[in-house]
Formats: structure tokens, sequence, C-alpha cells
């Protein structure tokens, strides 16, 4: 009986451990940025995702963003988008996740057919193998 429940510890232990939304929040915090709009202007344009759920636009006024999570695979994000005449619209996204890694941040929207997938870096690599188009600056 003994055996068994030092079993079923080290296997209820094992599930927690492997916990895969626990895993993409982990591997979520940080800064994302689209490595096309960094190549075809040389500005880091993204997200900042901190712990806690604080989403922040990187280098993006007409966004405010406030809160970040992950529910089931998809990555919601919520704040305000601010409009030219100043008025604040709600903004809310949620996009599934396709691929997310220590370097890459891929999330798939269904909204758009057909469906448009969105590519992000980490903040921390991007320079290193995005260079910038030189070329479309002159």
């Amino acid at each position: 009986m003994k055996h068994l429940f030092c079993i079923g510890l080290i296997l209820l232990c094992l599930a927690c451990a492997s916990d895969p939304q626990k895993g993409m929040e982990k591997k979520i915090i940080g800064e994302w940025c689209n490595p096309y709009t960094y190549e075809s202007t040389g500005e880091l344009k993204g997200f900042h995702f901190k712990k806690g759920g604080v989403c922040e636009a990187i280098n993006i006024p007409s966004l405010d963003l406030k809160t970040w999570s992950i529910q089931e695979g998809y990555l919601l994000i919520k704040g305000f988008s601010l409009e030219e005449d100043g008025k604040k619209e709600v903004y809310e996204t949620k996009e599934k996740i396709d691929l997310l890694n220590a370097d890459t941040l891929c999330v798939v929207a269904h909204e758009a057919n057909p469906r448009l997938v969105f590519l992000y870096l980490n903040a921390k690599i991007i320079k290193e193998r995005v260079r910038v188009d030189t070329m479309s600056h002159e």
C-alpha cells in the first residue's frame, strides 16, 4: 500500500511539473518583436510580456496594452487602441500559439480567412538573426 502511495505521489508531481500552460507562461516572459518590421525599418516593434500578466507595446504608440494571459493554448492580450482623434477603443486579441520556444513566438489568428500567421522573435536574438535592409532606407 505504501509503495502504491509513493508511485501515485510521484505521478502527481510529474503531472504538475509538466503543465504545458505553465511552461508556455514561463517561456513567453520577455520582449518579442516583429522581424519583418526590424528588417525593413531597423525598429524593434512588438510586445513585452511581463510576469504577473502585465503587457506593454514596444514602440507602438497606438497601443496602450495592459494584460496578457494564456488559456488553452491561446494568447490573450487586452488593452486599448488609441485613435488619432484621441479616443480609446478596447483592444483584445485571441490568437492560437502555434510555436513558442526561447527564440520564436508564432501565433495564428483564426478570424482572418485564410488564417493569418504572426511571427515574433525574442528581442535578445533578433539583431543576430535579422539583417536590416539598408537599401529600403535610401
